[in-house]
C-alpha cells in the first residue's frame, strides 16, 4: 500500500505517540458516535483536519434596478446588471457553409500586447495591430507615452455581481434563480469573505469580425470543447450576428448556449 515501508529483517517497529491533533480528532469522533456532538460534520473536520464542503450551499435572491427590495442573509444579494447590449447570441449549426464567413473565436480573456506609435496621436485614434488571425483594431489610450508597451484585455462584461453572505468562505456555493427560472450555482472565489463582492460573466467567446463581414451579417466559428470522451476533443460550429457597432478587425462577445457540442 502507498505510504507503507516494509521492515527489513532485524528491524523493529517503534510505536509513536499520537499527536495532540490526532487525539482531538479521535475525541471528536467518539463524541459524534455517542451523540454528544450534535453536528457529525464537526467530527469529520476535527478528525481529518479539513473543513467539510457538504451542505455549504447558500441561496440568495436576485435583484435588479426594477426590484431592489429583496435581501438575503445579512443583506447579501445577487444583483442583475442586465445583458450587454453590444453582445450577440451564438447558435449551433450543423456545419459550416452557406454565405456565412468563417472566423476565429477565442476563449476570454484575450490578452493583446502592443507598443504605442513612436509619434504622438490624437484622442480616439484607432490602430490596426497584428493579431492571432489578422489585424485587430484597438483604440489607443490617452496619456500613454509614445513607443510604450501596453496590454489590452478582451472579455465579456459582467452580468451579475454577488455579495458574499455572512459565514461563507471560498469554495462555498452561491445559488440563485435567473429571470428565466434557470438555477445557477457559482463558487465563492479564493481570497474572498463575507461582505466582499465578485462578478459573474456569461459563458462566451470573443469573436473577430473578419474581412468581408459587416454589421448585421452572420459569421461562423468553431468552438472546441475539451470535456468530451477521454482522449477526444468535442467541437461544434456556431454562428453569431455581427453587432451594429463592429467592423472588420473588431472583437465582439458571443454568448454561448448550453453545451451541446457535436464531433
Amino acid at each position: 500500500q502507498a505510504g507503507l515501508v516494509p521492515l527489513r529483517r532485524g528491524d523493529s517497529a517503534t510505536p509513536r505517540k499520537p499527536t495532540a491533533a490526532a487525539m482531538e480528532g479521535v475525541k471528536a469522533a467518539c463524541q459524534a458516535v455517542t451523540g454528544k456532538m450534535p453536528n457529525p460534520e464537526e467530527a469529520c473536520e476535527a478528525l481529518t483536519g479539513k473543513e467539510s464542503n457538504s451542505d455549504k450551499d447558500v441561496y440568495l435572491p436576485l435583484v435588479s434596478d426594477g426590484n431592489p427590495t429583496k435581501t438575503g442573509t445579512g443583506g447579501a444579494v445577487v444583483r442583475y446588471l442586465g445583458r450587454d447590449p453590444g453582445a450577440s447570441s451564438a447558435e449551433p449549426v450543423d456545419s459550416k457553409g452557406g454565405e456565412d464567413i468563417e472566423t476565429v473565436a477565442l476563449p476570454p480573456p484575450v490578452q493583446i500586447e502592443i507598443t504605442t506609435p513612436r509619434e504622438p496621436w490624437e484622442p480616439g485614434t484607432i490602430a490596426n495591430v497584428p493579431g492571432p488571425d489578422g489585424f485587430i483594431r484597438v483604440a489607443l489610450p490617452d496619456g500613454v507615452p509614445p513607443n510604450t508597451p501596453i496590454q489590452f484585455k478582451l472579455s465579456p462584461k459582467p452580468e451579475y455581481i454577488i455579495t458574499v453572505p455572512p459565514g461563507a468562505k471560498p469554495g462555498w456555493t452561491i445559488k440563485f434563480e435567473k429571470e428565466s427560472g434557470e438555477q445557477v450555482a457559482v463558487a465563492v472565489p479564493p481570497g474572498l469573505g463575507p461582505g466582499d463582492s465578485f462578478e459573474v460573466k456569461p459563458p462566451a467567446m470573443m469573436v473577430r469580425v473578419p474581412e468581408g463581414a459587416e454589421a448585421g451579417k452572420f459569421v461562423i466559428f468553431r468552438h472546441r470543447n475539451p470535456q468530451g470522451p477521454p482522449g477526444r476533443v468535442m467541437a461544434a460550429f456556431y454562428r453569431a450576428q455581427v453587432p451594429s457597432h463592429c467592423q472588420p478587425g473588431d472583437f465582439f462577445t458571443a454568448v454561448m448556449p448550453k453545451a451541446n457540442a457535436v464531433e
